[in-house]
């Protein structure tokens, strides 16, 4: 059998997720005096099931882009909905995320906990999935909240960068570990060798994250579109787990062209934190009502407020960011996703003004633009040819 070598690697990280977390449910049910199953071989386990939604975003150029985001969403679902090797019902109900936006069922009579799939879990007691992800969770969420305000002492008083930095990395690590932690679990549950693989679990996961997303966007619509006695669409942008809102129609509605940015920014922070978040947990508990939920875990919370932003396609965006998850930016940062800015083979000189580029695109005006370009032009005719060359490889080099 021949492999890439980056095949191998994937394999070798697939491999390892599934024993982590077979190791982990071993060492938890243990101590509880719960004997774990043998593996059972899987029919199904060639079976595709779907991932996660990604909207098609507005192209182009827009004012005043506030994000929100789900918390930690298939972890949550797992817990939202109780799922469980243990606790799925072997019964599935012939129902579809569009039927449930639509509340087209009657769900009165639930017994169990229904995801979007369709798939019913039993409400009676938790399941060991849910547990671990809860745990996990909680402990994440001490190190991200540290990690914060650190952030934030440091904009309020950069002098103090030396000593910070260092406490800022290894916070935002002891974070970003047990995110990766949670989000692996996930991964291990929709692998056909894992021992507790069931495809109807990793369904009911994926389409229940599609079924949050998808709700929470259509109500937020309806909301700015109510206050605004509009009928557009002000969803930008829908990714798995994160919404992005244009909200220049109510900035223009309060605030005239020549208001501080900050100002506006203060405004939006206000509005997010005191109608929006609000509002967003009203809908996720009227969501968990209809589908007889275990437990509301849908937890949207602000992340960027941004002046500008602009899409090229899915998953390709740059945001000119103000505010970050609430920690205030003396200077505007860009938030660059997908979009090859600068690549290996761009000469030196060109990856800063590249960069130095696209901070003109989103915080002046064209001329501005035009202007740069051409005074860059005429400083790259200058340079030497060794300031400008870029790299390339050379092979077979002993052959010839």
């Amino acid at each position: 059998l021949t492999m890439t070598y980056d095949a191998k690697v994937n394999m070798q990280d697939t491999f390892t997720t599934v024993k982590y977390w077979e190791v982990l449910i071993y060492n938890y049910l243990l101590k509880r005096s719960i004997v774990i199953p043998q593996k059972d071989i899987d029919a199904s386990k060639d079976a595709q099931y779907p991932g996660g939604f990604v909207k098609e975003p507005k192209t182009g150029e827009s004012d005043w882009v506030v994000s929100f985001d789900l918390n930690s969403l298939y972890p949550h679902l797992i817990m939202q909905y109780n799922i469980s090797p243990e606790t799925m019902i072997d019964q599935k109900l012939n129902v579809n995320v569009d039927g449930i936006l639509n509340k087209e069922y009657d769900t009165s009579n639930l017994k169990y906990a229904m995801a979007a799939s369709g798939q019913l879990y039993d409400k009676s007691k938790r399941g060991f999935l849910p547990e671990l992800m809860d745990t996990i969770y909680n402990e994440r969420v001490v190190y991200k909240k540290k990690m914060l305000q650190l952030k934030q002492e440091l904009v309020d008083d950069p002098s103090r960068e030396e000593e910070l930095s260092g406490e800022i990395a290894k916070y935002n690590n002891f974070q970003m570990a047990k995110k990766i932690q949670m989000n692996s679990c996930y991964g291990a549950v929709g692998n056909a060798y894992f021992r507790f693989f069931q495809l109807r679990n990793a369904e009911a996961i994926t389409l229940s994250g599609q079924m949050a997303i998808k709700w929470i966007s259509k109500k937020l619509n309806e909301y700015i579109n109510n206050i605004l006695k509009t009928d557009e669409d002000y969803v930008i942008a829908v990714d798995t787990d994160s919404c992005y809102l244009r909200m220049d129609g109510l900035v223009n509605k309060v605030f005239d062209k020549d208001t501080p940015k900050e100002k506006i920014v203060d405004f939006l922070d206000t509005i997010a934190k005191d109608k929006l978040e609000p509002f967003i947990s009203e809908c996720y508990q009227d969501l968990a009502n209809y589908t007889n939920a275990y437990e509301q875990k849908m937890i949207m919370k602000r992340e960027v407020i941004a002046n500008k932003g602009i899409w090229t396609a899915k998953k390709r965006y740059i945001l000119n960011v103000y505010n970050d998850e609430g920690v205030e930016l003396k200077q505007p940062k860009l938030k660059i996703m997908g979009i090859e800015a600068v690549k290996s083979s761009t000469p030196a000189p060109c990856r800063v003004k590249i960069k130095e580029a696209l901070s003109v695109i989103m915080n002046q005006d064209e001329s501005s633009l035009i202007q740069f370009i051409d005074d860059f032009r005429n400083e790259f005719k200058k340079l030497s040819p060794e300031a400008i060359a870029y790299p390339r490889s050379c092979n077979n080099l002993r052959k010839y």
